[in-house]
């Protein structure tokens, strides 16, 4: 196992690399992979502009992002358009913010809209569509049917509705509206992904916090049963009908949902979202490691071995941020909540990814030629074709 690392970037802009333009200049890229929630992968770039020889950047302007290193290879980041460019000082810099590709071309104006007896697919598919954006959705969720809905406000807010409708994650993934079950640990396609699984030596610090507000043992949501003309209540436990040691089993009281659904279906699937949402809530984890590993993703499934009570167990990764640092190399800060259905990963899961104390994810996986490509996300294929290895 390679123990030492040297930090590497590649820039590319319209299928161009540039990396090479940027020499000694490049101060800081960060990079925030975020787990939907109206929250867009971003991209934050610090370039030294000391004698203002930098050639302008201009909003608009789509590049791809790599991290990685020398020895190991390089992990790709995705593909953002620059939506702000500032140019500060002292020190003189340039600062670029970006998003990922796409995610500023979803409509934010409201429109005026009725969707009646469609599906999620269908409604996502019509949207993405407008916006010329190709649409990545898990099977499970894209049949869900929506017997009458009023669009009264923007695309994306709608989006977001219907996420959290569907207890999905919406996100813009390289101009691709991806919409896939959250926590579920398989892509768009259905395909499980292996269960990440760090010890003690691959942390730097960490903070794991139990919220001490009072839970709630259920999730209650209404229909209107149009056939008697009544109102009718579905509910969904919180954390599944086994329960267990978490604040929602103490408390036990009834989270009621205000809002009035179309179908017992639709009641339903917003009860069991509203009680996923609410078990995430119950812990909340950051996990500053001790050497960045820009190939570890939001939505990764994660459990975390060899430490005390309490930070032992299953997470999952809501925000993943990877920093470039000139000065001091790559650090990637890991945002974590608990699995909203409960779930152990150690128990549940069909694989695992066991990198070695000290090992990155990306070094793991090109040591590990048994691993099925199939159980692998297309950004780590992606990573790994990058190192120079295939997964052939």
């Amino acid at each position: 196992m390679t123990t030492g690392y040297t930090p590497i970037y590649r820039i590319m802009k319209d299928g161009e690399d540039i990396t090479g333009n940027f020499n000694d200049r490049t101060l800081q890229i960060k990079v925030d992979l975020q787990a939907g929630n109206g929250n867009d992968d971003q991209c934050t770039i610090l370039i030294d502009d000391r004698d203002w020889r930098v050639a302008r950047p201009y909003t608009g302007d789509i590049i791809a992002v790599w991290l990685g290193y020398v020895e190991v290879g390089m992990a790709y980041m995705g593909s953002f358009e620059v939506s702000d460019v500032s140019f500060i000082g002292p020190p003189r810099q340039i600062k670029l913010l970006a998003k990922s590709t796409g995610a500023n071309d979803i409509h934010k104006a409201p429109a005026i809209k009725e969707f009646a007896n469609k599906s999620i697919g269908d409604i996502l598919g019509e949207m993405a569509g407008q916006t010329g954006l190709g649409l990545a959705i898990s099977g499970d969720l894209a049949g869900i049917k929506i017997p009458f809905k009023n669009q009264g406000v923007s695309n994306l807010h709608m989006i977001h509705e219907l996420e959290r409708l569907a207890g999905a994650v919406a996100k813009v993934v390289d101009g691709k509206l991806m919409f896939i079950k959250r926590d579920d640990g398989t892509t768009a396609s259905g395909v499980d992904l292996p269960t990440l699984v760090l010890v003690p030596e691959h942390f730097g610090t960490w903070d794991v916090r139990y919220a001490s507000k009072p839970g709630y043992g259920k999730v209650k949501a209404a229909w209107f049963d149009k056939d008697e003309m009544v109102r009718k209540w579905v509910g969904a436990a919180v954390g599944g009908e086994s329960g267990g040691p978490g604040l929602a089993n103490k408390f036990g009281g009834a989270f009621n949902i205000g809002q009035l659904f179309n179908s017992k279906e639709e009641a339903e699937k917003a009860a069991a979202s509203q009680a996923e949402n609410l078990k995430r809530a119950e812990v909340l984890a950051t996990f500053d490691l001790a050497k960045g590993d820009p190939w570890i993703r939001d939505q990764q499934t994660l459990l975390v071995r060899g430490m005390r009570d309490a930070i032992n167990g299953s997470y999952v990764i809501d925000k993943a941020s990877h920093t470039y640092i000139k000065s001091t190399g790559i650090k990637s800060s890991l945002e974590c909540k608990a699995p909203g259905n409960g779930t152990n990963f150690e128990e549940a899961s069909k694989e695992f990814m066991r990198p070695g104390p000290g090992e990155l994810l990306g070094e793991y996986l090109r040591s590990h030629p048994d691993i099925n490509p199939n159980d692998l996300s297309q950004s780590d294929i992606d990573a790994i074709n990058q190192g120079g290895f295939t997964t052939d």
